[in-house]
């Protein structure tokens, strides 16, 4: 997250991301997610969207868990829209499958974001999406879609796939990919974060140079098939996009406490509900890491090319896969193997990091 950072303010803030539950009705291989079954307080949302709308950012992102747990999803959407120019929702679709429900959401004005592993409704794609989401979760994810694609109009959507072997090696994700060209929706393909039940080098997960030939084949898809110009540069976070969450927006837990994103859990902020957003946006570490040029080390920033795009690839598979936070990104595909290590990644101390001793700070040199 998040999928488009298509806007900023006079002061350069672009989206705030908001955990509005816990709760998922799927069980993903790929969920990075910790499950706690609580949802966001009302008066917590409503304090963030106000102090979000109050300081003029343009985008808001409504997350999980699933956000379709809530039953009072629709008046959360509704509030948001009325403060924000662009809403995203970013969903399993699962619960679009009810077509009522699917006609009010769209009726709200919101993006919709929504998870697809395959177009396919056969028992290879059934199987795959049960090893992949924890269920049969198939059709409700075919009906969601078809209620998307009939009350949405096409620049409101965007189509997430996770990439890991199983789409992969079926060749589904490619599928999905075409399938959002030929509609005109967002692709977002996005190489997924470290969870509890998926770790970088896992059999589900992809290798950097497997990463590669994935990226390179949008861009062939892209360019061959649907004249047009490509992603410019092949690296993660998603095929064409790159995160900057840490530098230009904010995110929120079910509980009101801000963190950089949703890779940084162990970096608190402040609580919405007992400070201001300014505040929590003037934090003395958040205005170290919001300057990737001076936070990050190593390779990303000294001999990347990308580096100003790309600002060392994604922070929270940085730090599950280092302990550290400032560290380069080694599972990026441009990363020279042949002579760095993972522990060249790592500053060699701590000393002056504002994050000497944070306690969840444990670089693995």
């Amino acid at each position: 997250m998040p999928f488009r950072e298509i806007t900023s303010n006079n002061s350069g803030f672009v989206g705030i991301g908001v955990d509005i539950t816990d709760r998922c009705n799927r069980k993903c291989l790929t969920c990075f997610a910790v499950l706690k079954h609580r949802d966001m307080p009302i008066e917590v949302f409503r304090r963030i969207v106000d102090e979000g709308a109050r300081l003029k950012f343009p985008e808001i992102y409504i997350l999980g868990g699933e956000p379709g747990t809530r039953p009072d999803i629709l008046d959360i959407l509704r509030y948001a829209k009325k403060k924000f120019k662009l809403v995203i929702l970013v969903t399993n679709a699962d619960f679009l499958a009810d077509e009522n429900l699917c006609r009010q959401v769209a009726g709200t004005g919101v993006v919709v974001a929504a998870q697809r592993h395959t177009v396919a409704v056969d028992e290879s794609a059934r199987a795959m999406e049960k090893f992949l989401c924890g269920g049969n979760h198939l059709d409700t994810s075919v009906a969601g879609w078809k209620n998307i694609q009939k009350y949405f109009s096409a620049n409101r959507i965007c189509v997430q796939c996770c990439i890991t072997k199983p789409v992969v090696e079926s060749g589904s994700i490619f599928g999905v990919f075409r399938w959002a060209r030929e509609n005109g929706y967002e692709p977002v393909m996005e190489f997924t974060k470290e969870g509890q039940a998926f770790k970088r080098g896992c059999n589900e997960d992809v290798s950097p140079g497997e990463m590669k030939k994935v990226l390179s084949e949008f861009q062939r898809i892209d360019r061959e098939e649907f004249s047009l110009p490509g992603a410019q540069f092949l690296s993660p976070q998603a095929y064409g996009k790159t995160c900057h969450m840490q530098e230009t927006s904010i995110h929120f837990l079910v509980d009101g406490t801000a963190i950089p994103c949703v890779g940084f859990p162990g970096i608190n902020y402040g609580n919405i509900m007992e400070t201001s957003l300014d505040e929590i946006l003037a934090s003395p570490i958040r205005q170290q890491i919001k300057n990737p040029a001076d936070w990050i080390y190593g390779y990303c920033k000294d001999e990347c090319p990308d580096f100003k795009q790309c600002t060392g690839g994604c922070r929270g598979s940085t730090f599950d896969m280092t302990g550290c936070y400032r560290a380069s990104f080694y599972y990026c595909p441009h990363i020279p193997r042949d002579r760095l290590r993972l522990a060249d990644m790592i500053p060699p101390s701590c000393d002056g990091c504002p994050l000497k001793g944070h306690l969840s700070c444990n670089p693995r040199r």
